[in-house]
């Protein structure tokens, strides 16, 4: 009897050491994959592998968000302050996520520290070489040794998320510098305090074309985006219905979120940046302002199922904070 009951106690340690070392298991998409045949209905199912290597520390959030009253149907999202940087809400926050076009509002960033929106670049041989090898990158149509304004650019990646104008704005500010141009993004990534985000591209493009390391998370989209709001260039042409380039054209924004403004929204938009690919879904980083405390908020959402929906559920997001916000006011 006294043997027995010495093997039922090893094998409860055991188990019980078991179970811990399962919770302590960090589930992390190292490079997320989007499985080419999902089944229906699973259009965001991706390959998740287990590791044991620590993960950065989960930002304190203040509500849990599987008992919040909306929905939500991507698979990563995040709320900040976008004043203070505190995090609100969150799901899958600090998970390594594609991003698609998001990355863009860094690209723009960064050139803009070498350049200004009044000049012009010219495009140079061997610069388009990219959009050369795909046809189904999105794009105006750019050709070499054509003359562009900065300005212009901006607007076109901002506004039209068009990669030639994103790859100019990267070439020019390389070459401007002296320095590779993707060192100074990553450089500009960590300043910002985007510790778990990477960049191998200044479009945002990913595993569906190649590229593999240019990722991040749902928090450090969020950071992005507050340092966007510092950027009076940036957040002039993220927050407009449309945009007039120096040419006299008008580009219209690729966010239905933006122009399609919600009818009695309890919140102002300052500005957002739409991104879309095979692998990273439906990505969006929107700031807003509270119309009742002038509160600024930042959302980040990444991997939804479609830009309705996705819109749909960051407004009921919003709407539900700022209700708790003039509640407790």
């Amino acid at each position: 009897m006294k043997k027995l009951m010495v093997i039922l106690t090893v094998l409860i340690l055991a188990a019980s050491f078991t179970a811990c070392a399962d919770r302590n298991t960090i589930y992390e998409r190292k490079s997320p994959v989007y499985l080419e045949t999902p089944e229906p209905g699973n259009e965001r199912d991706w390959e998740i592998i287990a590791t044991e290597v620590p993960a950065s520390p989960t930002p304190e959030v203040t509500e849990d968000p599987y008992e919040l009253p909306f929905n939500f149907t991507g698979y990563a999202y995040c709320v900040i302050n976008g004043t203070t940087g505190e995090v609100l809400l969150g799901e899958n926050a600090d998970t390594r996520n594609y991003i698609a076009s998001i990355t863009k509002v860094l690209t723009v960033m960064t050139a803009l520290d070498w350049l200004s929106v009044s000049e012009s670049v010219y495009v140079k041989k061997g610069w388009l070489d990219l959009l050369k090898t795909d046809s189904g990158i999105d794009s105006y149509g750019m050709r070499e040794e054509t003359k562009w304004n900065v300005g212009d650019l901006v607007a076109m990646a901002l506004v039209k998320s068009f990669a030639d104008a994103a790859i100019v704005l990267g070439k020019a500010a390389e070459e401007r510098s002296g320095r590779n141009f993707l060192d100074l993004m990553n450089e500009k990534a960590l300043f910002y305090g985007m510790n778990d985000s990477h960049f191998d591209n200044v479009v945002g493009l990913d595993i569906g074309n190649n590229f593999f390391e240019n990722y991040s998370t749902a928090a450090d989209a969020a950071k992005l985006m507050a340092e966007a709001l510092k950027d009076e260039t940036v957040m002039k042409v993220c927050c407009g219905d449309n945009v007039k380039l120096s040419t006299g054209s008008v580009l219209q924004n690729t966010s239905a979120f933006l122009t399609q403004k919600k009818t009695g929204a309890s919140y102002t938009i300052l500005g957002g940046k739409t991104g879309y690919t095979k692998a990273a879904g439906s990505t969006f980083a929107v700031a807003v302002r509270s119309n009742a405390t002038g509160t600024v908020y930042v959302v980040s959402y990444l991997h939804g199922i479609g830009m309705t929906v996705l819109g749909n559920e960051i407004h009921s997001m919003l709407e539900y904070l700022i209700s708790k916000e003039t509640t407790r006011g």
